[in-house]
């Protein structure tokens, strides 16, 4: 006697119709395309669900200059900042990338320190363009980030320390 193989007391695909075989068979190839599709690029503000419980009705004003970096969005009240990527393609130009975050409640983007903080940490909202420039900062090697000139323009804009200036 002959022992049946395990396939065939539970591998009954010669009784599977022929329609369940072709659903079988598509479901199969419907996945195999779906993942080798290419993947789509994060939008600018593509941002979380609930954001605007935070940040209120966001206002998608802000491009990103030609130029890498991360920018406070002003018109956002910077509860919201970007990161801006300049790519360069095959035939010499380029395409610039923007991907969009929110700080975390009662925080700001602080273009100063490239940190979301608290207001009272950070240069005010209406200034951070005025501090753009540090991103060329951004990979210098033996570059300080922060030299004294970029500290003495920050210290009397941002509260704290004006406070504590005022207390002395």
């Amino acid at each position: 006697t002959s022992i049946p193989s395990p396939c065939l007391r539970f591998c009954h695909w010669s009784s599977i119709s022929f329609k369940m075989k072709y659903l079988i068979v598509a479901a199969i190839a419907l996945f195999a395309v779906a993942v080798a599709l290419p993947r789509s690029k994060r939008a600018a503000y593509e941002l979380p669900d609930g954001v605007e419980f935070i940040v209120g009705s966001v206002k998608t004003s802000f491009t990103c200059p030609a130029k890498n970096g991360y920018f406070a969005d002003v018109d956002n009240n910077c509860q919201i900042f970007h990161v801006c990527n300049v790519v360069p393609k095959e035939d010499g130009s380029t395409e610039v990338q923007q991907y969009s975050f929110f700080c975390g409640n009662q925080t700001v983007f602080n273009q100063f320190s490239l940190t979301c903080a608290f207001p009272e940490d950070a240069v005010p909202c209406r200034s951070s363009p005025d501090f753009f420039y540090l991103n060329d900062k951004i990979g210098q090697e033996k570059v300080f980030f922060h030299d004294d000139s970029d500290v003495a323009r920050a210290i009397p804009l941002i509260p704290r320390y004006q406070q504590a200036a005022y207390k002395a």
